[in-house]
């Protein structure tokens, strides 16, 4: 689930003025800077989980076994969660 842009701005602007240090120089210039590092961190990152989602993501349709096994794993899951949940105790307010 992506991040709600006025939530990714509020953080930036509560954290980001915290790492400016105004005797280094220009703060605007730093905050440009940690801006753009931020920002080329966050697109190698993203872009690598695309190419690495895109790769491992057409492999179970080209493989049989795993075709054939799915609905057992995923009913597996679901009977696990069911289980999960009928076993936790009443929430504690």
């Amino acid at each position: 689930m992506p991040i709600p842009p006025e939530k990714l701005a509020l953080f930036m602007f509560a954290f980001l003025p915290q790492s400016v240090d105004p005797a280094r120089g220009s703060p605007a210039a730093q905050m440009l800077a940690l801006g753009a590092l931020f920002t080329l961190l966050a697109l190698l990152s993203d872009g690598l989980y695309a190419l690495l989602a895109g790769g491992v993501g057409s492999w179970p349709q080209r493989n049989p076994r795993f075709l054939r096994r799915q609905k057992y794993v995923t009913g597996s899951v679901y009977i696990g969660l069911g289980v999960a949940s009928a076993l936790a105790g009443p929430s504690q307010k």
